[in-house]
């Protein structure tokens, strides 16, 4: 992945997903720095007006599902 930024491209390596309180992140390296990307429910209508909408549903699906699953994990321990 490369992200533009005012001081040229960078290339972005992902190095872990994970599900957090409220949304996920996204965990990388932007060039030699640590970067974090972090998408709460609030983002998703921003993110929902730029992708046609059977990529929203199936985004709004996963989602869901990732929620459900993680809550089921925290109850569980």
């Amino acid at each position: 992945m490369r992200v533009s930024s005012p001081i040229g491209d960078l290339p972005f390596e992902p190095r872990r997903v994970r599900l957090v309180r409220g949304g996920v992140e996204l965990e990388g390296a932007l060039g030699a720095w640590p970067a974090r990307v972090r998408i709460e429910a609030s983002d998703l209508p921003a993110l929902a007006r730029l992708v046609p909408r059977p990529a929203i549903a199936a985004a709004a699906v996963g989602l869901g599902l990732a929620t459900v699953l993680h809550r089921r994990r925290r109850r569980a321990t």
